[in-house]
């Protein structure tokens, strides 16, 4: 079996600094080290070959002469020889130029069972890659997957979600992308391979637009700092504190989406574009970020002129498409159908392929969601559109296009990013935005009849409950580490999460691991209770509106880095916080 594991080297993300004179990132002297989430790749193809599976592991990565440092880490956790795509020509490519690269070399070495690499990359925090390029390359994917079982070809991955962990069987050769971290084990000499864009392709020609920049429909148009300042008071009285928070969350509070659209950018008269979002949904209502995309969108519609589209999919979805009207949709659009009740990836990302084909909106929004980042990558893959993923920010300019912001490093570094092709896809995370007023409206529906479905090359075995979609909804958020003892009791409208450390001593699940190797969240309160504070840990609130720290330990710098900080046991402190909301 020849198992090749998509790997990136990225800088370490705590020592990036932006230098406010030229607006750019200072990167001299900057650590570099192999993306975490593809070491863990790295080392699953060794063990799975080490349980008995014949043949080789095969490291492959695209980057600069310094990236063959990465591949000596990969040869150190077990891979048997590296693949080195290193060209001119491959510069400055975005997700869907990496991933065209990437599926052309794994095409040209030929005979590959599976496709293995992390969820994202640390540096610009991209979660796009591995669907896209399975995409590209016509193969069946599996994203985020937790534990993965491979006998024969014959593959059992069990995937990690914000609803619990649902299993899969398929059949390679697939595209898999793993949940979780690790760290490199050193670095040993081995065989690495150098490929140029030459060995990809017979018919390269001067700015080939399947390649680097010219073949990639994002750029990059600024480079912004946006860390918040946060007062780093500690407090000796939790009655103090409590007044406090009180006033910076009256001071932060945003208000809910305008249900006035503003006038139409631009001086010159033309078509009007609409707005489209995908809402996600579970029983019969929709999600809040769904919502909260649709408050947005008609503040984007009205400056393109058209109409803010709702996208629902699914199965008896009467009660979803009259809900969405409430917060603002103009038109629904519902494709309702028994094969999308599961909310299976592969069923939704072949019915909004199709939909998305036809009907061509101009902007569509996507939740930035682990079942959104699936399949709006795989749709935009197979389009070969342009897609920016996990948004903070979205605009438009003069020009009708999306200006789209995106985190990076942790989320203190923002990309601003516009991109080349229509429609324009974008995933958006969770609470960027308020959404609106609900109102009792009705919008028109139109009822799309899907096209007959390729026959599905994953199948869903089993589901395991374990919610936390919570954390994406929830006011208030409490983050643990992994001194508090014992797990808080904590009033039902509020969400718990974790630190690493936390997660893996098993104390919560590790679906609701919070940091720059778990998920992000922005409540309008974050509680963190005795977390130390350091720089992965702090990437996981910096989008909170109001950050407070209780922690035993006074010299902690998580206490330091929130608004307002006790110091004491978390037992005494935490109730009386807890009545803020």
């Amino acid at each position: 079996m020849k198992i090749v594991c998509l790997v990136k080297q990225v800088p370490r993300a705590d020592a990036i600094e932006f230098d406010p004179e030229t607006k750019s990132l200072r990167r001299e002297g900057v650590p570099l080290l192999l993306n975490p989430f593809d070491a863990a790749a790295v080392a699953q193809a060794a063990e799975l070959k080490r349980q008995g599976l014949d043949g080789e592991v095969i490291a492959m990565t695209m980057g600069p002469p310094q990236a063959a440092a990465a591949l000596r880490e990969c040869l150190a956790l077990g891979a048997d020889r590296c693949i080195h795509l290193s060209d001119r020509v491959f510069a400055v490519a975005d997700t869907l130029g990496t991933s065209r690269t990437l599926a052309l070399a794994i095409a040209e070495e030929g005979d590959v069972d599976l496709v293995l690499c992390g969820r994202k990359s640390l540096d610009s925090e991209t979660w796009q890659v591995p669907p896209e390029t399975a995409a590209f390359l016509g193969w069946p994917h599996v994203t985020s997957v937790a534990d993965v079982v491979v006998s024969a070809g014959h593959i059992r991955a069990t995937r990690e979600t914000e609803h619990g962990f649902d299993t899969y069987e398929l059949n390679g050769p697939a595209v898999l992308s793993l949940a979780h971290a690790r760290a490199a084990d050193g670095a040993r000499d081995g065989t690495i391979d150098v490929w140029t864009a030459a060995d990809l392709v017979d018919d390269l020609r001067e700015n080939d637009e399947r390649f680097g920049q010219t073949g990639s429909p994002t750029r990059v148009l600024a480079v912004r700092d946006v860390t918040p300042e946060r007062a780093g008071d500690v407090f000796d009285s939790v009655d103090e504190a409590s007044a406090r928070i009180r006033e910076l969350l009256a001071e932060r509070a945003t208000e809910p989406s305008s249900w006035d659209k503003p006038e139409r950018l631009g001086e010159t008269p033309g078509k009007a574009y609409d707005c489209w979002t995908l809402v996600e949904h579970r029983e019969g209502r929709p999600a809040r970020v769904s919502l909260e995309l649709l408050g947005k969108g008609r503040e984007l519609a009205g400056k393109l002129g058209g109409e803010n589209v709702a996208l629902v999919l699914g199965f008896r979805l009467d009660e979803v498409a009259r809900e969405v009207a409430r917060y603002g949709a103009e038109r629904v659009v519902v494709a309702d159908d028994a094969s999308l009740s599961e909310r299976h990836p592969e069923a939704w990302s072949g019915a909004l392929r199709s939909i998305v084909g036809e009907a061509k909106p101009h902007v569509l929004l996507i939740p930035a969601t682990t079942f959104g980042r699936d399949v709006g990558a795989r749709v935009a893959g197979e389009l070969e559109l342009g897609m920016t993923g996990d948004c903070v920010g979205l605009g438009i300019d003069r020009g009708g296009r999306l200006i789209q912001t995106k985190p990076a490093y942790g989320g203190n570094i923002v990309s601003v990013i516009m991109g080349a092709t229509t429609p324009q896809l974008a995933t958006v995370r969770p609470r960027m935005f308020e959404p609106g007023e609900r109102r009792d409206v009705v919008a028109p529906v139109d009822r799309l009849e899907l096209r007959e479905q390729p026959e599905r090359r994953t199948q869903l075995v089993e589901q395991r409950a374990l919610p936390a979609w919570d954390l994406d909804e929830a006011d208030v958020v409490v983050c643990i580490g992994s001194a508090v003892g014992e797990l808080p009791e904590l009033p039902e409208a509020i969400a718990l999460g974790g630190t690493r450390d936390a997660c893996e001593q098993g104390l919560l699940p590790r679906n609701r691991q919070l940091g720059l190797l778990g998920r992000a969240v922005a409540p309008r309160l974050l509680i963190a209770i005795d977390v130390p504070g350091d720089f992965e840990e702090l990437t996981a609130f910096v989008k909170a509106d109001v950050i407070a720290a209780i922690n035993r330990d006074a010299s902690a710098p998580m206490l330091h880095a929130a608004d307002v900080g006790l110091v004491g046991d978390w037992r005494d402190l935490l109730p009386p916080l807890l009545e803020l909301r």
